[in-house]
């Protein structure tokens, strides 16, 4: 069964757009690519986001949208493991900038996945992205017609409160 964990932190503004798009371009990044943006320098995918963000005057709240998509053990081959993850991010690539990349096996996730950012505002419309039970819904679904693997997902909704 794939697994997607679907997290919207609330936290961080826009050092978390850049801290999460450091993380999915490092070392462990195999496989990395993007719509909308340069995949191969993040500070530049950073400002390219910022600018869709600017010229729609959405620079405040959630800046994205992070998605891990861990493929089951049957998924042993990195190449096709990466072959999913582009398939998975071109579902938003329509109407919203992307990265991702894809990871080998490891302690915290236990198998090959896939992480896709994405701007939570359209270069479309300006609207902001809608990741609601209905909406991953149809994403899982559509994961599941790529992998050929049976579909769960679960939000990651984390927040610092302020005193």
């Amino acid at each position: 069964m794939a697994k997607i964990n679907v997290i919207r932190n609330t936290y961080g503004g826009l050092d978390y757009l850049q801290n999460a798009l450091a993380y999915i371009s490092d070392a462990r990044s195999l496989y990395r690519g993007g719509f909308g943006v340069n995949p191969y320098n993040y500070e530049e995918a950073y400002s390219q986001m910022l600018i869709v963000r600017m010229w729609f005057n959405k620079v405040s709240g959630n800046p994205l949208v992070h998605i891990v998509i861990a493929y089951n053990d049957k998924v042993t081959d990195l190449a096709v493991a990466a072959k999913y993850g582009k398939k998975c991010a071109e579902y938003f690539a329509g109407k919203y900038q992307v990265l991702y990349c894809t990871h080998l096996k490891d302690t915290e996730c236990g198998s090959m996945h896939t992480h896709i950012v994405i701007n939570a505002v359209s270069y479309h419309n300006g609207q902001m992205i809608t990741t609601g039970y209905e909406e991953m819904t149809f994403f899982c679904e559509y994961v599941a017609k790529i992998t050929g693997q049976k579909c769960s997902f679960e939000f990651d909704n984390k927040a610092i409160k302020k005193n």
